[in-house]
């Protein structure tokens, strides 16, 4: 079967399960205890001869994800404490040989995903272990730094672990146990590349695809290797759509094996649904992770929000599986978009008397609510002045079906033709990102270049550019912004100078720290003046850098440039 072929399933999903449960759960701190509080091997080891989840039922699991509307379930065969949740010939320390337990919850999930027709995946730590003395301990967060995520406190000297040690006896092994006893896995979910080198991962992809040809492989197994799609950064969401097949981790609830501090805050049910379908909007999968308690129960306001979700899927399930990315560049302000060949639903958050779509070039057949399809829509569609495409107008009536995200099917005459140039959003906003720059230096090749998530990396020379090429259909003042982000480690560099040029315009600005704590995947955004756009039609605007900094190793993390009208000329 061919690359693209064998992933259709994992493409049409859409939305699937994850699940941390391990030995770690007695200590009700999440599945990195063993780590923050430094607790030796041999005390850790201990955990086993406790670890009793007697009331684990793969099919109440399985039901759950099903119910839910998840189509695959991902789960933790073993994690970076080492303990492995599977009967395993390469160590005694599993859950078979060292618990009460003494039963294998792959086996009963394999079972299980095949009776109610769900995929199972597995997770599987690879390189980041605490409890074998070869796994690697450091990893790089940036050039300029690296961390030891590993066991340091009772395996100090790094000259003395071999990861080609633990691939060879522990990896290798485990993955065929893992691939030869519980029947077709969908994907072998891998965890932190860390410092594996490129052919140390090929060797475990091509160990997979011997023993299961047809099950895929995520992007976490190594850097500059082939596999079948992206795992973003645990909870990380794309700026854009980069036309990239991603899979975006995320918890239900701040920590992904169970925890039961006080502070252990559960997302609500409208926060988990418009992370569904903002990622669904951008291409990618959503893959919700719950952490069973020391029982094995899935915890209760886990359930509680899993099974919302589930009547939400129930209702408007068409507008998420087999379904592609918003075709629209930007995110409307009252929602967002997925589409098929010709139907564009609208996943409406803010319910207004009207909302808008600009730069169709299809008639529109007809429009229903998902929720509510009998309810008569109205809708107007005119021309944008002359430019060659059209804004829909839909007349929205009476109060929303569904408070926390109602769909819109628009349904066209025939194949859904759009704009494909950068135009105006509904608000009458412009949005420039990056993933739509044309990227130039005036030394030949560009350093810089933009992330899978649409953001700009490498760019330290002040010799590369961006351009952008878009429509204007109101001519009229506009304040430009810039928009950065950091990734997953939240490091920045401040101090860059650059320019914004428009026509004969040139707005020198900064992006100097301003003192706000720094996150992960934190998004800011600065002023670069304004611009004042002239004539309709198409413009071409440019950021040059002057000045850049590259102190911690980032450079400057531009992801978009947007424009905001002040004043505009109706056409």
């Amino acid at each position: 079967m061919e690359q693209e072929d064998k992933k259709i399933w994992w493409q049409e999903s859409r939305f699937g399960m994850f699940i941390h449960i391990g030995i770690y759960s007695l200590k009700e701190k999440g599945e990195w205890v063993m780590y923050v509080e430094q607790i030796p091997v041999k005390e850790y080891e201990e955990l086993a001869k406790e670890y009793n989840p007697e009331l684990f039922d793969a099919e109440e699991y399985v039901k759950l994800a099903k119910e839910t509307g998840m189509k695959y379930i991902v789960v933790t065969a073993k994690h970076h404490d080492g303990f492995s949740m599977f009967k395993t010939s390469v160590s005694p320390y599993n859950i078979v040989d060292s618990t009460p337990f003494g039963r294998d919850i792959i086996a009963e999930l394999a079972k299980a995903c095949e009776k109610y027709e769900v995929r199972l995946c597995i997770y599987y730590s690879h390189v980041r272990e605490w409890h074998h003395p070869h796994a690697q301990s450091l990893e790089m967060h940036s050039p300029y730094r690296y961390g030891n995520y590993g066991n340091f406190w009772d395996y100090p000297d790094e000259n003395k672990k071999n990861l080609q040690i633990y691939i060879d006896e522990f990896d290798k092994p485990q993955l065929k146990e893992l691939l030869t006893q519980y029947g077709p896995i969908g994907i072998i979910w891998f965890d932190t590349p860390s410092l594996i080198r490129p052919d140390q991962a090929q060797e475990l992809i091509e160990l997979i695809k011997e023993l299961q040809p047809d099950c895929l492989v995520n992007s976490r197994v190594g850097d500059n290797t082939d596999t079948d799609y992206y795992s973003l950064g645990d909870c990380e969401v794309p700026d854009f759509n980069t036309g990239i097949d991603f899979e975006t981790p995320m918890t239900i609830c701040n920590d992904w094996g169970y925890n039961n501090k006080p502070d252990n805050h559960y997302r609500d049910v409208k926060e988990l649904l418009h992370n569904l379908i903002d990622i669904v909007s951008l291409g990618g999968n959503y893959l919700l992770n719950v952490g069973p308690d020391p029982k094995g129960l899935i915890p209760e306001e886990a359930q509680i929000r899993l099974k919302a979700i589930g009547e939400w899927m129930k209702v408007n399930k068409e507008s998420v599986y087999a379904t592609k990315a918003s075709p629209f560049p930007a995110k409307p302000s009252w929602g967002r978009i997925t589409s098929k060949d010709d139907i564009l639903y609208l996943h409406v958050y803010h319910w207004n008397k009207e909302i808008t779509l600009t730069g169709i070039k299809s008639k529109v057949k007809k429009i229903t609510l998902l929720a509510d399809p009998e309810r008569e829509i109205s809708w107007i569609q005119k021309p944008c002045g002359s430019l060659g495409y059209e804004r829909l107008t839909i007349l929205l009536s009476g109060i929303a079906p569904d408070l926390n995200a109602t769909v819109i099917k628009v349904q066209f005459e025939d194949r859904m033709q759009l704009e494909k140039r950068i135009i105006e959003d509904d608000s009458g906003c412009i949005e420039l990102p990056v993933c739509l720059a044309d990227i130039q230096s005036s030394d030949g090749k560009p350093e810089a270049a933009v992330t899978i998530t649409g953001v700009v990396r490498n760019w330290f020379s002040e010799k590369d550019s961006f351009h952008w090429e878009f429509l204007c259909e109101h001519p009229g003042e506009y304040e430009a912004e810039v928009a950065i982000s950091t990734g997953f480690h939240g490091i920045w560099d401040f101090g860059h100078q650059a320019v914004l040029q428009f026509d004969s315009q040139e707005n020198i600005f900064r992006i100097e720290d301003t003192g706000i704590p720094t996150a992960g995947y934190q998004k800011r955004t600065f002023q670069a003046g304004r611009i004042q756009i002239k004539t309709a039609g198409l413009q071409r605007i440019t950021v040059k850098a002057l000045n850049l900094s590259r102190k911690n190793g980032q450079g400057f993390q531009m992801s978009a440039v947007n424009l905001k009208p002040i004043s505009k000329n109706n056409l």
